[in-house]
C-alpha cells in the first residue's frame, strides 16, 4: 500500500491488489512511525545507499533527519510517500515541491528508500509511480532527480523512462567514504 503522509490517496497494494478509492485509508506519520522509517533509512545507509549519510550512522542522526522531513511536510514543502507490505513500512520516497516563483511546474524526487528485505518486489517502482501521480495531481510537469551512477536505482529510473541529462564524476562519497559519480535524470509528465 502506498500512502501520502499526512493522509491521502493510496497507490498499489503490495499485497497484490490495486488500490480502490473506497478502500483507501489515511496514513499518518507519527512519532512511533518515525522510528520505523528511521530503521528503513539506517538499513539503506548500511546497505551502501547514497542518500547523504556516511557511516557510522546512528539512531539520533536518523531521528533528527526525519524530524526535519516531518516539519517540511507539515509546511507543505514536500510530500512523503510511504509503502507498506502487510502492514510493515517497506520504503519511502519524497517529492520536494520547488518553491521558487519561476518553478511552479517543477518538483524533485528525494531519497527513494526501500528496506533490503523488501527489495526486488516492486516497492521502489510503486513508490516512484505514486510520486509521479502526486506530481501530476499538483500540476508539476517536470521532475528531476539524481542517483549514483551504475546503481540499482539508476536501472529503475531508466525502466520508468526517465531521461539522463548528465553525470558528475566524484560528486559524493558512499557511506564507506568511497568516491562515487552521480547521474541526473529528468522526466516530463503528460
Amino acid at each position: 500500500m502506498i500512502g501520502r503522509v499526512p493522509g491521502g490517496r493510496m497507490g498499489r497494494d503490495q499485497g497484490g491488489g490495486q488500490f480502490d478509492g473506497d478502500r483507501s485509508r489515511r496514513c499518518r506519520l507519527c512519532q512511533s512511525a518515525s522510528g520505523v522509517v528511521s530503521l528503513v533509512l539506517a538499513d539503506s545507509v548500511e546497505d551502501g545507499a547514497l542518500v547523504g549519510f556516511v557511516l557510522p550512522f546512528g539512531p539520533e542522526e536518523a531521528k533528527t533527519y526525519w524530524q526535519g522531513v516531518i516539519r517540511s511536510v507539515a509546511e507543505g514543502e514536500r510530500l512523503l510517500l510511504v509503502a507498506t507490505v502487510k502492514g510493515e513500512i517497506a520504503g519511502t520516497v519524497q517529492l520536494y515541491l520547488s518553491p521558487e516563483p519561476n518553478a511552479p511546474h517543477r518538483a524533485e524526487i528525494f531519497k527513494l528508500l526501500v528496506h533490503r528485505k523488501f527489495q526486488k518486489q516492486g516497492v521502489g517502482m510503486s513508490l516512484m509511480m505514486a510520486a509521479e501521480m502526486e506530481a501530476k495531481r499538483l500540476n508539476r510537469s517536470l521532475l528531476l532527480l539524481d542517483t549514483v551512477l551504475g546503481g540499482g536505482a539508476e536501472r529503475l529510473y531508466r525502466r520508468l523512462q526517465w531521461r539522463e541529462i548528465g553525470t558528475v564524476p566524484h560528486h559524493f562519497v558512499d557511506p564507506y567514504g568511497n568516491p562515487k559519480s552521480s547521474v541526473y535524470f529528468m522526466k516530463h509528465l503528460v
